[in-house]
């Protein structure tokens, strides 16, 4: 199970909901396809995804202090389960925040909450967090970002 996140602009959100009404799967192939469009010249995506890390990520940021839930917080915009969870929608007003917290809070310093079995008791998928590689792993993911 992956994550992935999509920025959407205020005709596709329109647009995404007209879908979501006519048929989910329409509505998902719509945010894939703007998850992989180029947004400028220079940018390959609007969009990206965390893998399996997304539930590591989610873990230590709730424990720094993240006053918005970037994984599975926000606004359900349906009853349809894209994967786990049905599709959600972050607000500008919460993306803003997010950002904030993120652009002052180095991963170095999410590294104090990184406990493996903290993680594997609390049940953290992917259940890898005493591997050599799993805290790398979820570095990588926050230099995607």
């Amino acid at each position: 199970m992956i994550a992935e996140h999509v920025r959407l602009r205020p005709h596709e959100f329109t647009e995404l909901q007209r879908l979501l009404l006519d048929g989910p799967e329409e509505a998902y192939e719509y945010a894939c396809d703007l998850q992989m469009r180029g947004e400028d010249q220079g940018v390959s995506s609007r969009g990206m995804h965390t893998d399996k890390a997304w539930a590591g990520l989610q873990h230590l940021l709730a424990k720094a202090g993240m006053p918005v839930d970037i994984v599975g917080g926000g606004e359900p915009l349906s009853d349809d389960m894209w994967g786990i969870d049905p599709p959600r929608l972050l607000t500008a007003a919460d993306v803003a925040e997010a950002s904030r917290f993120l652009d002052g809070t180095p991963f170095a310093s999410l590294t104090e909450y990184y406990d493996p079995a903290e993680l594997a008791s609390a049940g953290v998928y992917p259940g890898i967090w005493d591997q050599d590689w799993a805290l790398p792993y979820l570095r990588t993911f926050t230099e995607a970002a």
